[in-house]
């Protein structure tokens, strides 16, 4: 079975969608910068809405564009972003953080899966920031630390040898892998080629 889960950026988009409650939707802003977090005053709408329509929402916290690797600044107001999302109601966050090496930044981590207690986590776009040779630790971590889904955005067709690997990884982990298609094209080539069952595709 494949899953198609909304990401929308305002309440309008979010109102024109047909909300599935076994899918949810995926609110974020700035996706010309990849994502970036929500206002307050739109994850708590959005929250409403979706809950009224049987809905969970899941909201990205990311504090700008570019490369995962935060500052300790950068990492205290993504910790107050997902508690701010929790305490609006979210059913889920989406957030990562790597190092400038490759690998998981596991201490800025480790706070902000703190801060999402109760919540459904899901590992971002970072994913794509680990190297290779960090990549299977980087998912055992993950699943051993809270963490159930895995957001990958590197869909090329030089990426899916790497693609598949991750796909193996979560699986082999327990963890669900999202792909984030940016055209149902692009969805559907990579549904096919590596039968996987569930995309994130911009409204």
């Amino acid at each position: 079975m494949k899953i198609t889960e909304p990401l929308i950026t305002t309440y309008n988009q979010l109102s024109q969608v047909t909300l599935k409650p076994a899918t949810g939707v995926t609110l974020a802003d700035n996706l010309a910068e990849g994502g970036t977090t929500p206002s307050k005053g739109t994850i708590a709408e959005a929250t409403l809405y979706a809950h009224d329509h049987d809905a969970s929402i899941n909201v990205l916290v990311r504090p700008r564009g570019g490369v995962s690797h935060y500052t300790d600044p950068e990492l205290k107001i993504m910790e107050a972003d997902v508690l701010e999302a929790q305490q609006l109601g979210a059913d889920g966050v989406t957030f990562g953080a790597t190092t400038d090496a490759g690998d998981l930044d596991r201490e800025g981590l480790n706070n902000l899966i703190a801060a999402a207690g109760g919540l459904s986590i899901t590992f971002g776009t970072a994913i794509d920031d680990v190297s290779d040779d960090q990549l299977a630790n980087a998912v055992s971590w993950l699943a051993a630390n809270g963490v159930e889904k895995v957001l990958t955005a590197k869909l090329a067709a030089n990426d899916l040898p790497r693609l598949s690997q991750l796909n193996n990884l979560c699986q082999e982990n327990g963890l669900q892998l999202i792909a984030l298609a940016k055209t149902a094209e692009q969805l559907a080539s990579v549904a096919d080629q590596l039968k996987l069952g569930y995309f994130l595709l911009p409204a």
